[in-house]
């Protein structure tokens, strides 16, 4: 299904669910909506031709445009954006409806955080939206929230760029700050329950392996721990199979800017179905940089249906698609990973054994 479908699927069930628009009115709305109208009434009928959307705030702007069927983010090199952010942003906007005018007075707007960012420590946020050729299609600010009192119901202040009209409108619209909010973040999403063996090697410091025989284990078992040395603790043990569970970016750099390191420490887990996921280390400019891969390798024994049936392992088909996916989407990039992730990707042996106790 393309992007520009999606969200007009999205206002198709907004309309059904709200009423129809008021189809005389043209362009974002005049400046005095009745109440069974919408803020910005000619949004919806536009909605599939923004191109490029910018949420500007004193500290930070953030512009996410649309590239072909994919929307990105062209601070960050293009990354695609996640697009459920935009869809719902725009239906957000699309949907709000009038509760109340409120001041006209610039000198009150910074009371409902509306004020124009040139005003000095400004708290709004001024939403753009433009169409392919950058024509405007609605600039607005978008101030304080009110949560759920009364009938109304949640609602969001809202003042159209220009203009000196604010209105409570019925909705909640709130768009996201920093720059990398707006990444698609999620990378993978490899079940500890799948993975087989972990592997991760450092410069200078043992392998450290754990590994399971059968899928219906619950806990790993930490290979080659020295003479005299046992496991702290069961928890790190198993937690060492998680790193590319729920796997969500902090940043992202093109891979091209991040150094080839030959050699370098690595970590990878093999799951019981056949799917190999690693991530090579690199430290560079202060930051650690992770460059993601994934291959398939066939199990020792395949699957069982059951297993498959209740969806802990994959079937070798859907394990190559799941490979595919991933690599198409990681293969350029080079990523900065969650604190608690990289170190986990990081640990070594004397991170996970402690001296055995005299006589046990």
């Amino acid at each position: 299904m393309k992007t520009s479908h999606v969200i007009a699927l999205g206002v198709a069930a907004l309309v059904a669910v709200g009423g129809a628009v008021a189809v005389s009115l043209s362009g974002t709305g005049s400046s005095t909506p009745a109440a069974s109208e919408r803020v910005f009434p000619g949004l919806a009928s536009r909605i599939n031709e923004v191109a490029s959307l910018t949420v500007a705030r004193k500290e930070e702007t953030v512009t996410v445009a649309r590239k072909g069927e994919t929307w990105v983010v062209p601070a960050k090199h293009d990354y695609p954006a996640a697009f459920d952010k935009v869809r719902r942003l725009l239906l957000e906007l699309s949907d709000l409806r009038p509760l109340e005018q409120k001041t006209s007075s610039p000198s009150l707007f910074a009371s409902l955080e509306l004020e124009d960012l040139s005003q000095a420590d400004a708290k709004s946020t001024l939403v753009t939206l433009k169409d392919a050729n950058g024509g405007e299609i609605l600039s607005t600010y978008v101030g304080k929230q009110r949560f759920g009192r009364g009938a109304g119901g949640d609602g969001t202040y809202v003042r159209k760029a220009g203009g000196n009209e604010t209105w409570l409108a019925k909705g909640r619209v709130q768009p996201d700050k920093a720059t990398v909010n707006w990444l698609d973040k999620n990378l993978s999403d490899v079940a500890r329950e799948r993975v087989a063996r972990v592997t991760i090697v450092a410069a200078g410091a043992p392998k450290v392996e754990a590994m399971r025989a059968k899928a219906t284990e619950k806990n790993f078992t930490l290979a080659g721990v020295p003479k005299g040395k046992k496991a702290k603790s069961e928890w790190d043990i198993n937690n060492l199979a998680a790193p590319f569970e729920r796997l969500e970016l902090e940043d992202v750099r093109p891979l091209s800017e991040i150094p080839a390191v030959a050699g370098g420490p690595y970590a990878e887990v093999a799951t019981f179905d056949g799917m190999i996921v690693r991530a090579d280390i690199v430290e560079t400019d202060g930051q650690t940089w992770a460059k993601l891969s994934s291959r398939y390798e066939a199990p020792a024994a395949a699957p069982t249906e059951d297993e498959t049936k209740e969806g802990k392992l994959k079937s070798a088909d859907e394990v190559k698609k799941e490979i595919e996916t991933l690599n198409a989407k990681v293969a350029n990039w080079a990523y900065r990973l969650p604190d608690w992730k990289t170190e986990n990707l990081r640990k070594k042996m004397s991170d996970l054994v402690e001296d055995e106790k005299s006589g046990s």
